[in-house]
């Protein structure tokens, strides 16, 4: 975990970097790069790392080595939060003077949502702030709803603020629980397995009915797409779905009569399910 203090201090370092480097909602990383003098490589580099920062001691300089091997291509979105996760490295002091002075060895970075590293957990945020301005982002949650038509919350929310950021859709998501309009629960499953859950503050505090390494809910909208065949359902579910189906509820939290709803996001590329749990 980051302290509020720092990432209050992160923050406002994206901003204002955000400020001299955007066009409307996209963070013109490159150009970044460019104005610090830090040249970037794509290559192929296997399973080594999805990006590295490293510090030349002969030309004293820094390069950022980006593995296209895992999907990260140039201006996509896994590329592109690679490449500001690697930015965060460098314009963190405390990351970028601890390689310059041998203070920190040069660590490879991997796309983990589960990061025990600081360092690691920093520079993640230091992408989300920098790709995903919170006033832009706040501002742009409100306006999709209004510019699609779509009145009610839904996952069309998430997908238009991916599209419109050039973010995945978990950063995206992640982001939305921290600063977003809404009050949103959602669990990042694989293979029937509860990998991650992320939570907005305004959602109720309600124990859970998985841990995080066990087996989803079958009576959720994923665990019947886990358990039965055809059934990758990607509608918004209301009728059949239960805040039962998720939480242990008290029985005297008038919270739990609300209408929940539940919608699922199918990731092919990389085998996971997020499952978008929400109230009107």
């Amino acid at each position: 975990m980051i302290r509020t203090s720092r990432k209050t201090q992160i923050s406002k370092l994206t901003e204002y970097v955000v400020n001299e480097f955007s066009d409307k909602n996209l963070t013109l990383l490159d150009e970044i790069a460019k104005f610090e003098n830090v040249p970037i490589y794509y290559d192929n580099y296997e399973d080594a790392f999805d990006g590295i920062l490293l510090y030349d001691t002969d030309n004293k300089d820094f390069h950022i080595h980006i593995n296209i091997d895992n999907g990260n291509k140039h201006n996509s979105k896994r590329g592109r939060f690679t490449l500001a996760h690697e930015l965060g490295h460098f314009f963190l002091d405390e990351h970028r003077l601890g390689l310059k002075y041998g203070l920190l060895e040069p660590h490879a970075s991997f796309h983990n949502i589960n990061h025990k590293s600081v360092i690691e957990i920093e520079a993640d945020y230091f992408a989300s702030c920098l790709l995903m301005p919170k006033d832009k982002f706040k501002n742009f949650s409100a306006e999709h709803r209004k510019l699609t038509g779509n009145k009610e919350f839904s996952l069309d929310t998430i997908l238009g603020l991916s599209n419109s950021f050039q973010t995945s859709v978990l950063s995206t998501l992640i982001r939305f629980g921290e600063i977003g309009t809404h009050e949103i629960f959602a669990v990042i499953s694989k293979n029937n397995v509860a990998k991650w859950f992320v939570k907005s503050n305004d959602f109720p505090n309600w124990p859970f009915k998985f841990k995080v390494g066990n087996t989803i809910p079958q009576t959720t909208v994923a665990g019947e797409y886990f358990t039965k065949e055809n059934s990758k359902y990607t509608g918004i579910e209301s009728v059949s779905v239960s805040v039962d189906d998720w939480f242990y509820t008290p029985s005297n939290d008038n919270r739990a009569d609300r209408q929940m709803y539940e919608q699922c996001y199918y990731s092919d590329s990389y085998g996971y399910v997020i499952s978008l749990i929400w109230f009107d």
